[in-house]
């Protein structure tokens, strides 16, 4: 459906005096019209609430609150199409939400198709022997390191996050062969996230990458890649599609882990459990 400016925009010559009134002022101005009620834009453009009102439902809005709304939306759309190319700025609510899920499901089915099993195989056995792991993530990747680590918490392994990238740093400079690090970068190419990265591999640190990018940096620096796909848009370093499907691959290795290691990590596990439902009572 066209948005009430470009509703009214066509039909405008076939409009009555009055209803000429009214449209003039929403097309001049649908950003503050769409913040009037029905009393204050009659009294701005000098006619009735009833000339309103059956102006808007003459359109083919049920009543001037329906219109109002769709009015708000459209003012939206130079800001999300660029970012959102599958949303549309006349898509209603549930339209927007089957999309993001659709959305969602997709990169996690694409993900799981170009997973390699092996890849999978080599990273339990890295984390199980490792002496600590650590998780690495900046910006929005730092929502996955944290996830992760909140995650392997509930382990028998030693492991770390931090949020400051200083300590970060820090941290890379004290691992050793013996440890294992997680690092996730959307774009693969966040120069922190690489000086880290490089640091690790000067220590001999397994690197475990997880990116979107399979050409960029961090995956040419890693010793074992994930990738997660989605075909969402560059717009900016993080993806919400991709960012989920980072977080299941470190749910998989997590559920992976857990189970390879058996009775030590159900142990954990369970004591973990129990102490979180000791604060709930």
């Amino acid at each position: 459906m066209s948005s009430p400016v470009e509703l009214l925009s066509q039909d405008f010559d076939n409009l009555s005096k009055t209803n000429k009134k009214i449209a003039n002022f929403i097309i001049n101005d649908p950003k503050k019209a769409a913040e009037l009620n029905i009393e204050e834009l009659s009294k701005i453009t000098d006619t009735s609430t009833a000339s309103v009102s059956r102006l808007v439902k003459s359109l083919g809005y049920t009543n001037f609150r329906e219109f109002t709304l769709a009015l708000a939306y459209a003012q939206l759309k130079p800001q999300n199409l660029p970012i959102f190319k599958e949303i549309d700025v006349t898509d209603t609510l549930s339209s927007i939400a089957r999309k993001v899920f659709a959305g969602s499901q997709q990169a996690l089915q694409d993900t799981l198709n170009n997973v390699d099993e092996t890849e999978f195989a080599r990273a339990v056995l890295r984390i199980i022997d490792c002496h600590q792991l650590g998780f690495f993530g900046l910006g929005g990747s730092s929502i996955v390191a944290l996830d992760g680590y909140h995650k392997f918490l509930r382990t028998s392994k030693n492991c770390f996050y931090y949020t400051d990238y200083d300590i970060q740093l820090m941290q890379a400079v004290r691992m050793t062969k013996d440890d294992c690090a997680i690092l996730i970068s959307h774009s693969g190419k966040n120069q922190q996230t690489l000086k880290i990265a490089n640091i690790l591999k000067q220590k001999g640190v397994t690197i475990i990458g997880i990116t979107s990018n399979r050409d960029s940096p961090l995956a040419n620096l890693s010793d074992i890649i994930f990738i997660s796909y989605s075909e969402e848009s560059d717009y900016r370093s993080e993806g919400m599609y991709s960012l989920l499907a980072q977080i299941t691959i470190l749910d998989t290795l997590f559920m992976m882990v857990a189970v390879r290691m058996g009775p030590d990590s159900e142990t954990t596990i369970r004591n973990v459990q129990g102490v979180i439902e000791s604060t709930r009572d």
